[in-house]
């Protein structure tokens, strides 16, 4: 223990059983059994005498050792009212009664029954010695000898189940993360370390400067202390008598004093000091019934040494919880406080909660235009007047610079009268009236029992942001947004999933053809995903999520490695034909995807001008000036690029002669409008964009295409190129190569 912990200078103690000495002599020859009494009479070891126990049988010895503990020693004769009596004994002593401490010394007068070193090894015993050979002097010097033994193997058993209960009890303190829990925990644990069950305590907290009796609150009791929790130090130590209060008030004045624990002998106070982090210390009265053996105490102090630390770490986690938990701006609880908060209540109370939040519209606009102290101590005004309104929550929390989070059960949810009231009532600050622009959104938790709690506050979030593109000032949530949010979710998490092996997904090909006579010129890629019921997962779905959630660049590696294998699969069937893929914008400029496909043309693998690229002309435009260089670098490559949906984008004349592409792609709605009874407009339309392609040199492809109205029109116009239901729907490979046979013939 010396080695792991360092204490207070002490005399040195060692374990008492009792006033003496322990040994048992089990011998049939009650004449023997008065010489050894006789020898020894009068030893001593470390200042205590020898106690002599008789048991004329292995029987009555077995009846003994039961009901005692404090047995040291056994002088044993093997042979007694059987031959193997004693053998029979050692082994009940070893296995049954489970002693593996105490020494046992046999004594025989028929050494022929077993060899010394057979009996030592095989029955676990410490000396085996000849009756006739064994002399006074050498008997007190054996005995002697194995009390040594043993009180240092107890006392090394001692401190092994010691530190096994310091570990056990630090255990079951790191999961206390407040300082009354952990306090209390350290009580309980105390009673159970020095096992004295009605061992009581108290725990109070002093703060650093005070005078130690003055306002020092009982923030921890047990046992016959309990009553006295929420008292200060000074009225609780009025139970105690005049002279034990003496004796308590003065050993805590000196342990607050010179910061170190003091051990009477009917009760301990352990000091801890914590002042460096949170200014403050903590005193521990430990009351015991009975006084505190030396083990008792070595346990206690190594334990305070170690829940020392504790009451640091306590300290820390405090500190800890007040930055992670607390919004310095307004000195408000913050979002992540209110999800800790919100995860510990019970289900019955959450589905009983309704969340509002309210959430400031200039907020930005007066951070950029008045600076960003008068945006927050606006934002305090704003926090406070909520607050004020409406005082009935049981939550309040900020959720983020400009928007305040306010928890209420459903019978005191303030009605929209109320928060539309609010919404038309000016603020004071600065002892000026400020009317404060500001947006609802309402939650009822019972509403969103399929999700779980963090899509709910996701869900929070976009309640605001429908609420505002929609102008409503006051909005809440329905069922059927809910449902909309938990599919996607659903969605993102098989798509995860599905990811990880990309078995589930795959190519089908839509021709593109020549309108004249629907010989095919190409065709573009479209992914298909089956979920595990066999059901396929709409494309208009998954991809936007998979934009959403960061996993755009996944299905786009996917799909350009399947385009690129379908792309060989042709060309091996003896078809030189182009195949076009769709990118996202985000993956554009993805350097994994180029370096993929310059790898694939680099090997030899395609042709790059088997290989077509298809983006939108609103992803073209929008970011122009990173993605047109990139295009083009492709299209150097012998890549082709195609801009697809050309007509619902917003591109400049300018972007379009610029675009880096080799094909447009009509949208499909402007193909669908020359159905329309009035065709004039959608004429003159589709004419514009075939001269604009005309005049750039971009081939020019129609999407869409369903009648053979919409084909004559087309070819009547000037279009060459189309795809569309009209030609073919999308088909596996497989159908692909028997498709393309029948169309050559």
């Amino acid at each position: 223990m010396s080695e792991l912990f360092e204490f207070s200078p002490e005399k040195e103690t060692h374990i008492t059983s009792g006033g003496s000495w322990v040994v048992l002599s089990v011998e049939d020859d009650t004449s023997y059994q008065d010489v050894l009494e006789i020898a020894l009479q009068g030893v001593t070891y470390d200042g205590r005498s020898i106690t002599l126990l008789r048991a004329p049988s292995a029987a009555s010895a077995s009846t003994i050792l039961s009901s005692r503990h404090d047995i040291s020693v056994i002088l044993l004769d093997i042979v007694m009212e059987t031959d193997d009596a004693g053998f029979y004994l050692i082994n009940t002593i070893r296995n049954i009664i489970g002693d593996d401490l105490v020494r046992i010394i046999v004594l025989t007068g028929q050494p022929g029954v077993m060899s010394h070193n057979k009996a030592i090894s095989e029955y676990n015993i410490s000396e085996y010695w000849n009756k006739t050979e064994l002399s006074a002097e050498k008997l007190k010097s054996v005995v002697v000898s194995n009390l040594r033994t043993w009180q240092i193997s107890q006392e090394l058993s001692i401190a092994r189940r010691g530190l096994q209960l310091i570990v056990d009890a630090s255990r079951a303190l790191t999961a206390k993360q407040d300082t009354k829990a952990f306090s209390q925990t350290v009580l309980e644990e105390i009673s159970r370390i020095i096992n004295v069950p009605d061992t009581g305590g108290i725990v109070c907290i002093v703060n650093s400067g005070s005078d130690v009796f003055q306002h020092a609150p009982i923030v921890a009791a047990s046992s016959h202390f309990k009553h006295l929790l929420n008292y200060d130090l000074k009225e609780a130590l009025n139970i105690h008598s005049d002279e034990r209060r003496g004796r308590i008030e003065q050993a805590a004045r000196r342990a607050w004093e010179k910061h170190e624990h003091v051990f009477e002998d009917d009760f301990s106070l352990l000091h801890f000091d914590t002042s460096e982090h949170n200014e403050k210390q903590y005193l521990m009265l430990v009351d015991s019934p009975n006084p505190l053996d030396n083990n008792q105490l070595y346990l206690l102090q190594a334990f305070a040494e170690n829940i020392s630390s504790g009451f640091i770490n306590q300290a820390l986690m405090s500190k800890l919880s007040q930055l992670a938990y607390l919004d310095t701006s307004t000195a408000l609880q913050n979002k992540n406080w209110l999800i800790r908060e919100l995860t510990q209540q019970s289900v019955f109370h959450l589905n009983n909660s309704s969340l509002v939040l309210f959430r400031l519209l200039d907020y930005d606009t007066a951070e950029m235009i008045a600076g960003h102290e008068y945006a927050i101590k606006m934002f305090k005004t704003f926090s406070n007047f909520i607050k004020a309104k409406l005082p009935d929550h049981y939550l309040m929390a900020v959720w983020d610079k400009k928007t305040i989070a306010l928890v209420f059960t459903l019978d005191k949810k303030p009605a929209k009268d109320v928060l539309e009231s609010m919404q038309a009532t000016t603020m004071e600050m600065d002892e000026l009236d400020i009317q404060l622009q500001y947006q609802i959104g309402i939650l009822n938790f019972r509403d969103t029992q399929t999700i779980g709690l963090s899509e709910v506050l996701v869900l929070a979030d976009t309640a605001l942001s429908k609420a505002r593109k929609m102008g409503l000032k006051i909005y809440s949530f329905d069922f059927e947004v809910i449902r909309r949010l938990s599919d996607r979710m659903h969605i993102l998490n098989a798509l995860q999933s599905a990811l990880t092996t990309q078995d589930a997904f795959f190519l089908v090909l839509q021709p593109k053809v020549k309108l004249e006579n629907a010989k095919p010129i190409g065709f573009e890629a479209l992914l298909r995903w089956k979920l595990e019921d066999g059901t396929l997962c709409p494309p208009s779905e998954f991809i936007p999520i998979a934009e959403a959630s960061g996993l755009s660049l996944e299905v786009s590696e996917l799909v350009l490695a399947k385009t690129i294998e379908i792309i060989k699969q042709l060309k091996q069937a003896g078809f030189q034909l182009p195949v076009s893929f769709n990118l996202a914008n985000s993956d554009i400029v993805s350097p994994s995807i180029f370096k993929k496909i310059n790898s694939s043309i680099n090997k030899g693998d395609i042709d790059p001008a088997l290989l077509e690229i298809e983006v939108t002309e609103t992803q073209a435009t929008e970011d122009y000036a990173v993605i047109n260089p990139i295009l083009r670098s492709l299209i150097e490559k012998g890549v082709k690029v195609s801009i697809d949906d050309f007509g619902t984008g917003y591109s400049s004349l300018t972007q379009f002669a610029e675009l880096a592409a080799t094909t447009i792609k009509l949208d499909r709605k402007f193909v669908s409008d020359l159905s329309a009874q009035s065709k004039d407009k959608p004429i003159h339309i589709i004419q514009m964009i075939a001269r604009l392609s005309e005049r750039f040199g971009f081939d020019l492809i129609a999407e869409g295409v369903e009648t053979e109205e919409q084909r004559q029109l087309l070819l009547d116009n000037g279009y060459k190129y189309a795809q569309g239901y009209y030609f073919a729907k999308p088909m596996p490979v497989a159908e692909v190569f028997e498709w393309l046979r029948t169309s050559e013939k």
